[in-house]
């Protein structure tokens, strides 16, 4: 298992590089200048200032691109989707459609079912089973992959 150490914000210093992942829920837009968000995985409010920082953001629900794809691409795009936010509909078991709208936590063999973290579900067992086999349409990286 790898552990990664935290970074001391007092020893950060000039030229270092980073990268800054966060997953938030918008709860208000000022302009789109200034954005008030939830941190996902900390539970508290923060602020994003800047449309350039908007706008290098990614979205899980957002798309300007719609592309008609086979189940298996579908599969592969979400297998694939590591540090992205996404949208996936699949039918459950019992036959009915659901949306999670989340983050991949562990992927499986195409055909098989990854673990999708729920990031609206508000509690501890966020985590759930997304059967690739059943993939109606998933949203990564500002397109929509609907399953022909």
């Amino acid at each position: 298992m790898t552990t990664t150490t935290k970074v001391n914000p007092n020893k950060v210093k000039q030229n270092d590089i980073m990268a800054f992942i966060y997953y938030a829920r918008v709860e208000r837009n000022d302009r789109g200048e200034t954005l008030k968000v939830y941190d996902l995985d900390n539970d508290k409010d923060m602020w994003v200032s800047g449309p350039q920082l908007i706008e290098n953001s990614l979205s899980a629900d957002q798309w300007d691109k719609e592309e008609k794809v086979t189940k298996t691409k579908a599969a592969e795009i979400l297998v694939n989707a590591h540090n992205r936010p996404l949208s996936v509909c699949f039918i459950k078991v019992d036959g009915t459609e659901r949306t999670i709208r989340g983050r991949l936590i562990n992927p499986e063999p195409l055909l098989g079912r990854s673990k999708v973290e729920d990031l609206d579900y508000v509690g501890t067992s966020r985590i759930r089973l997304v059967d690739h086999r059943t993939i109606q349409w998933i949203v990564v990286d500002g397109v929509k992959y609907v399953v022909k």
